[in-house]
């Protein structure tokens, strides 16, 4: 493998994997509701998910996706509709669910939910497009690839857990924890309209 691709890959993965989107929002909303240790199942879900989304894609099925630009539509929908029912429980208006029912997503959700999440498909078919050769090294070349996603995602995931959980004291040292919910919320409705352009 040339040397150049290892390169590449990093200087695409970084501002793709620490930007905001739908991973990175829902954990800082979640770190701040629940805390970081309550997180952790969701993080670990994100960081299995998307590596092993990028391996499957890179076996051919973005070959599907291309095929069938509709589903990149739908996908878009279902994930909006998605942000805009999390936004909706953010705002503790939450429809026939006890107070104590809230939880965070578990493992199996988060790691589903990458299926969802146009900027995960939109991610994974870069890297694939942009690290993947054709020819006889393509399987090694795609293992390493998912490799390093599952390098470069727990840091971002953790970056982006931390910053929700500090948001969260800072609203409670300045007296503002009522408006937590509406402002995870409105970042939420960012997100929608953010993945929708």
């Amino acid at each position: 493998m040339d040397v150049a691709l290892p390169l590449a890959f990093f200087a695409a993965a970084v501002p793709t994997f620490f930007t905001p989107g739908p991973n990175n929002l829902m954990l800082m909303a979640s770190s701040a509701k629940f805390g970081l240790g309550r997180t952790v199942p969701h993080m670990l879900g994100i960081c299995v998910g998307f590596p092993l989304m990028v391996f499957v894609i890179g076996l051919g099925l973005g070959e599907i996706f291309a095929q069938y630009p509709w589903l990149r539509t739908v996908l878009k929908y279902v994930a909006a509709a998605n942000f805009l029912w999390l936004a909706w429980t953010l705002l503790g208006l939450k429809v026939g669910a006890a107070k104590g029912a809230e939880r965070p997503l578990n493992f199996f959700e988060a790691a589903v939910f990458q299926w969802v999440n146009p900027k995960a498909w939109a991610m994974a078919i870069s890297f694939v497009a942009l690290v993947v050769e054709p020819g006889e090294g393509r399987i090694a070349t795609l293992v390493l690839l998912s490799l390093g996603c599952l390098l470069v995602g727990p840091f971002s995931s953790y970056l982006w857990m931390v910053f929700g959980e500090q948001l969260e004291k800072f609203l409670k040292r300045t007296g503002a924890e009522r408006f937590l919910g509406l402002i995870l919320a409105a970042m939420m409705l960012v997100a929608v309209v953010l993945f929708l352009l």
